[in-house]
């Protein structure tokens, strides 16, 4: 589960390539001699055993398909700040499982209300949430965390520097259109505007217009979840905010409280005493020389049967070569 958290963005190519890599990294640590000899050995394979730590530096080589063409945005919840983190994380998805019915809600669920009633009830009304929170209460963790759990869903940036860097669009205003033209396309889909503060003071007047514009010709009960981050509260902004997100959609994030900090450190504690100890077990295998492996016997044999058919493929494609030149020199 671990590693399938840490794997977004990799296809089934990634998948297969991470896997060789840990294999053969598992290999090259039991059997260093094989790349140092010209010789063959005889091997036990089922004593190569692919660990963890196999597979983290194996990720360390591989770039996922997903992340070679553009920016991703989400990212799970790093180990080190979980501990401070995971409860805001498990409310803020709660949340959202109740304003975004597409996260939680069957297929089988619509199907049935659509051979009840016609037509799937509208379970959804203008989804939208800003996560706000001072300065290093953790919104750079907190926003991609909850877009890795929404994975399943398309994710459609518009912050600055998505905006700016829109090749296809002249300018910030048309880069929106464009964007909202592809989150409608490929409904339930998320609309991510990260540091909401800094988009809202920086943005020009006719920005501010295009978005609300488009988010108010958005169908009340489309699946478009707008996400948001923000440093500040509402309260502080210049201007009218609510109009994007109003307040009931507003999460305030509070600082660790005294039990997330005690776990915090017991959790950092505890890792460095096993990198430790790992440590020490491992220094003495290190410095022991390498055991010899047993050769291969050699075994005398003649040319096989493919060796001499592809032997006298290759005489008559001489001769017929030879034939068509003597041929030419003939006639000439």
């Amino acid at each position: 589960m671990e590693l399938a958290a840490s794997c977004v963005g990799y296809c089934g190519a990634d998948l297969k390539a991470l896997c060789t890599e840990a294999a053969i990294r598992a290999f090259r640590e039991k059997y260093p001699q094989v790349y140092t000899s010209d010789d063959k050995f005889l091997i036990d394979v089922e004593s190569v055993k692919v660990e963890k730590y196999h597979f983290i530096k194996a990720m360390s080589t591989i770039t996922p398909a997903a992340h070679r063409g553009s920016i991703v945005q989400s990212r799970p919840l790093s180990l080190v700040v979980a501990p401070c983190l995971q409860r805001h994380l498990q409310n803020v998805m709660n949340y959202i499982s109740d304003i975004f019915p597409p996260l939680t809600v069957s297929s089988e669920l619509t199907k049935l209300s659509m051979l009840s009633y016609g037509s799937a009830i509208p379970l959804v009304y203008r989804p939208r949430l800003l996560l706000c929170g001072g300065d290093g209460v953790g919104l750079d963790h907190l926003g991609p965390a909850v877009l890795h759990e929404l994975e399943k869903f398309p994710v459609h940036s518009l912050g600055l520097p998505s905006l700016l860097s829109d090749p296809s669009a002249k300018t910030p205003e048309e880069a929106v259109v464009h964007i909202f033209g592809e989150a409608r396309r490929a409904t339930p889909s998320i609309l991510y505007i990260p540091q909401f503060n800094l988009w809202w003071d920086t943005a020009l007047e006719q920005l501010r217009a295009v978005l609300l514009t488009l988010l108010e010709e958005l169908p009340s009960d489309l699946p478009i979840l707008l996400l948001g981050t923000s440093s500040i509260s509402l309260a502080e902004f210049d201007g009218n905010p609510y109009s994007i997100f109003p307040q009931r959609s507003v999460y305030q994030v509070d600082k660790p409280s005294t039990e997330d900090r005690s776990l915090f450190f017991d959790h950092l504690i505890e890792a460095a005493m096993s990198v430790l100890l790992e440590f020490v077990t491992k220094r003495p295998k290190e410095s022991a020389s390498l055991p010899e492996l047993p050769k291969v016997p050699k075994v005398a044999s003649g040319p096989k049967v493919s060796e001499l058919k592809a032997k006298v493929e290759a005489e008559q494609h001489a001769l017929r070569r030879l034939r068509m030149c003597l041929r030419d020199v003939c006639n000439r």
